[in-house]
């Protein structure tokens, strides 16, 4: 599936490796998914809460639907959230420039979860 179509059917994102500092980029893909009015949830292991949101330590935790998630995290920490995705039935991983490898890829794809190797901002904004 084209990430415009992603953007354009799921509206429950998952933003794992929150930072309140508006200079990273997992705190501006959070904003730019929020303000396109998509319902969106961080997980930060260091915050409980970040700009009066709610952060949570795992995909488990969220007591709401996720459709996608974008990882803005080291690979080897994206390794361990495919468990918890294939448990919950997500079935898309958008990885962001630099979070990802050929092993990681392969590690989703053969849970049966899409991935998607895109910056999110520069699709929603370009």
């Amino acid at each position: 599936m084209k990430e415009r179509d992603i953007l354009k059917i799921y509206n429950n994102y998952c933003i794992i490796g929150m930072s309140p500092d508006p200079e990273k980029y997992s705190y501006q893909i959070y904003q730019c998914l929020k303000n396109a009015g998509k319902h969106v949830y961080g997980i930060s292991p260091k915050y409980d809460t970040i700009d009066n949101d709610k952060m949570y330590t795992s995909l488990m935790d969220i007591e709401y639907p996720v459709d996608v998630v974008v990882f803005v995290v080291n690979k080897t920490i994206g390794m361990t959230y495919i468990r918890e995705m294939r448990e919950l039935g997500i079935k898309y991983a958008w990885m962001q420039p630099g979070t990802y490898d050929e092993d990681l890829l392969h590690a989703f794809h053969d849970q049966g979860i899409e991935t998607i190797e895109n910056c999110v901002l520069q699709v929603m904004n370009g």
